[in-house]
């Protein structure tokens, strides 16, 4: 009978475990982040009191969007007028066009080779109250969400020693779904509508050497990502309680020389 209390507490406890994992909506994917060279900046550009100075980016999702978290090495509130962006390379296109090779979101000197060629692109800024965008290219660029406009998705920002802009928008947004792996770069740029990339994310070294110098990001300088598929937390939860109960069901069958006794001389 002490035996079966115990059993059953056992499982009781598991079970509120598992309930409350459950109810957490354990459903999204661990982050990975990708880390950049800090002080990489070329020393004949600003860096925006390190502001531009990238130092890293952790990109998660859920089965329905994706976040990316950019860090930067200085405080936003103190110099805001740098701009932060994203470029997707998802190899997919639109019907018959691919992405593109020549442009940004932002008719910025900045590019991507990799992949079938740039796909889509995030920019945000911070000044101002801060904003966002999402520009899909199909046969040219298109914007297809913005802060100002109230369908990009998740943006926020946080003001440190170290920054953070945080992204949040749909996987279909960005013409993908759970399965799919993509390329990608971040950059930190000016206010000039003709500044470049004065930092890119998956580039340890100078970026470029003056404002206009045109950067791309190619195979060997973009990141890879996988939309990894993400079970639900009640299947997790259920092959959990199959390990819990072949364990017990192993612990109740040990012959009686590994019964461990309990006071009052009875087995346990």
């Amino acid at each position: 009978m002490l035996k079966f209390a115990s059993n059953r507490s056992s499982l009781a406890v598991y079970l509120l475990a598992c309930s409350g994992f459950i109810a957490s909506g354990a459903s999204a994917n661990p982050g990975v982040v990708y880390n950049d060279a800090i002080g990489d900046i070329d020393a004949g550009l600003a860096t925006g009191g390190g502001t531009l100075d990238l130092v890293s980016m952790e990109v998660s999702h859920t089965a329905t969007d994706i976040q990316f978290k950019l860090t930067v090495n200085g405080n936003i509130s103190s110099t805001d007028w740098g701009k932060f962006m994203v470029g997707i390379a998802n190899n997919k296109g639109y019907g018959s066009a691919n992405g593109t090779s020549t442009t940004d979101g932002w008719g910025r000197p900045i590019t991507m080779s990799a992949n079938g060629g740039m796909t889509n692109w995030l920019g945000a800024w911070v000044d101002g109250g801060g904003g966002a965008e999402n520009y899909s290219h199909q046969t040219q660029w298109g914007l297809t969400g913005a802060t100002s406009t109230s369908n990009f998705g998740n943006f926020a920002f946080a003001a440190g020693a170290q920054s953070t802009i945080t992204y949040g928008v749909s996987i279909a947004s960005i013409g993908m779904s759970i399965g799919d792996t993509f390329r990608f770069d971040a950059y930190s740029s000016g206010g000039g509508g003709g500044d470049s990339a004065v930092d890119a994310l998956a580039n340890p070294n100078v970026a470029i050497t003056s404002w206009g110098q045109a950067y791309d990001s190619g195979t060997s300088n973009s990141f890879s990502y996988t939309l990894a598929a993400i079970p639900a937390p009640g299947a997790i939860a259920l092959v959990g309680l199959a390990g819990f109960i072949g364990t017990r069901r192993r612990t109740n069958h040990l012959p009686a020389s590994q019964t461990r006794t309990i006071s009052g001389g009875r087995p346990e």
